[in-house]
């Protein structure tokens, strides 16, 4: 089972945050800011558009291939392996799938890319696979999610958690399809954004040749179909006093933390830590007082992705009397005090975890402050537990898995896919979606009980399930792959981000300042990863 298990190594590559060396996908996006301290690397290439086949990190063509061989390698030997028929048809199901799991990287990465199949080529063999459409990528994704699914079970012990299970099986094939259905690959010749595949030589490998509304529907009933099974739910709790100082939203807060796996339902796939107590986020996450990178050498929220975050009756804060310019932070949605460490946001103290302790981002102030241990005046607080730190970690509160995939996600494809398929009435089955997350969130529900949703049409729906998604998977690995199948990157990442310089005024007063980070200038080039120079060199 040991090269089984490492096989599943792999599977959070693309997601780890130290992807890009100390930072991750978010920093490629107008979500994050990242070392600011670093030498040139990947994701300063994107946010700057000069990115190319001789620069760009290979790690995820290299990674994924080595696994899928690997794959190949296992499903040839498993009849000889010692094991029992049962044992025998879940390892075969659990490779599938991870076979299934590693191409869905290179797709979304590459678009159309050599389909090995079974083969299992030697270090001297000559590699005679050609690429292969998108559209055969994706069906091969998903009939290898298929045939896994019948050896899988619905979910397994503790012991075996982060495993394969019938659920990731439905839900990668769900979100594949989903990708697939989008305007970058599935162009609906109406669509008055220019298409950046224009001038390839052959389309069909990077995208569909024609447009089929149905595979909208094709994505929707693969959401339902998993949706509908029941095997999975939101975590939910009630605020409690004796639990995050009785906020809402607590289901959004403990559903990230390990503590709680067992209790946790959401989780369809997860990616596991090499230990059951590992630091890794903490370090990344954490400010600098309580154990994180300094020097400015980690990820940082933008001001724009903190303007995003509504008021808590789920309306925007812009002409909202919630709002309050001088506490700029408070009323907001709930999920803004999980997902974001602000200025005066209280962590455990160092010296007794028992005594809560504000974290302050202003300038001069200690350690945290702004230019000293954040770049924009903020830190990621999402999957940190108030109760742990990377210096003093202890707690079980602190996150081992990766969200790789969740029901929260799963109701959002489906909402996209069901409005987008269905002109008329899709909007409404949408919106059931969307208030069952933003209940949970501890949103209030208005008199109307919409949850502040005010969308009544499929092109307001549209931009309601965008904002849902760019709030509710924030620093999940989802936003660099969402506005570039939405085709909206040219306008989302090719923009002036900012920061929040604050200054204290007086006892607990502050002033509040917009501050320019970066420019981010977006290259259309970058729909798509270009291929690794030395991979196509091979060629």
């Amino acid at each position: 089972m040991g090269f089984l298990t490492d096989i599943y190594s792999g599977v959070n590559v693309s997601f780890s945050q130290r992807r890009f060396g100390q930072t991750g996908m978010s920093a490629a996006t107008d979500e994050a800011e990242g070392p600011v301290n670093t030498s040139p690397n990947t994701y300063l290439q994107f946010v700057s558009g000069s990115v190319n086949p001789s620069t760009v990190s290979g790690e995820i063509y290299s990674t994924a291939y080595t696994k899928i061989r690997a794959v190949n390698k296992l499903l040839q030997h498993l009849p000889e392996a010692p094991f029992s028929a049962d044992q025998r048809s879940r390892v075969k199901g659990e490779a599938m799938f991870l076979r299934a799991w590693y191409y869905s990287l290179l797709l979304k990465h590459y678009g159309g890319v050599p389909i090995v199949g079974n083969i299992l080529y030697g270090r001297n063999d000559e590699i005679i696979t050609s690429r292969n459409s998108y559209a055969e990528c994706v069906d091969y994704i998903a009939t290898q999610c298929d045939s896994a699914s019948r050896f899988l079970k619905v979910s397994y012990d503790q012991l075996n958690v982060g495993r394969a299970t019938i659920g990731a099986c439905a839900a990668l094939k769900a979100r594949v399809f989903l990708y697939a259905a989008s305007p970058l690959f599935n162009r609906d010749p109406g669509n008055i954004v220019p298409d950046p595949f224009t001038g390839y030589a052959d389309r069909k490998f990077v995208a569909y040749e024609n447009y089929d509304i149905k595979r909208w529907k094709r994505a929707a009933d693969a959401a339902d179909t998993l949706i509908r099974s029941g095997i999975y739910q939101l975590l939910e709790f009630a605020p409690s006093a004796a639990d995050s100082k009785g906020r809402a939203g607590l289901g959004f807060y403990r559903l990230f933390l390990y503590k709680y796996v067992t209790q946790n339902n959401e989780f369809i796939f997860r990616g596991s830590k090499p230990s059951a107590f590992n630091n890794e986020v903490n370090q990344d996450f954490d400010p600098p007082s309580r154990g994180g990178h300094n020097n400015l050498n980690g990820t940082y929220p933008y001001q724009e992705l903190v303007d995003a975050f509504d008021m808590k009756d789920g309306k925007p804060a812009t002409g909202n009397p919630l709002y309050n310019p001088a506490k700029p932070y408070d009323n907001r949605d709930p999920r803004f005090e999980y997902t974001i460490l602000h200025n005066g946001y209280e962590k455990h103290s160092l010296q007794d975890g028992r005594i809560q302790v504000p974290v302050y981002t202003y300038v001069s102030a200690v350690s945290d402050g702004i230019y000293v241990g954040t770049a924009t005046g903020y830190y990621i607080k999402k999957m940190i537990s108030d109760s742990s730190a990377a210096n003093n970690f202890t707690s079980q509160l602190s996150p081992t898995f990766y969200p790789l995939m969740r029901y929260a996600e799963l109701l959002l494809n489906y909402a996209e896919a069901i409005n987008e398929f269905d002109e008329g009435g899709g909007y409404v089955k949408a919106r059931e979606k969307l208030i069952m997350i933003r209940k949970r969130a501890g949103i209030e529900p208005g008199s109307d009980g919409f949850y502040g949703i005010t969308a009544s049409n499929q092109a307001q729906m549209r931009l309601a399930i965008q904002h849902e998604r760019r709030i509710e998977l924030a620093f999940e690995e989802h936003r660099f792959w969402d506005v570039r199948r939405w085709l909206i990157a040219d306008e989302t990442e090719n923009q002036s981000m900012n920061g929040m310089e604050i200054r204290l005024t007086g006892t607990n007063t502050f002033s509040y300042k917009k501050v320019f980070i970066r420019k981010h200038d977006f290259a259309r080039k970058t729909y798509l990863w270009p291929f690794p120079q030395g991979e196509v060199s091979k060629a």
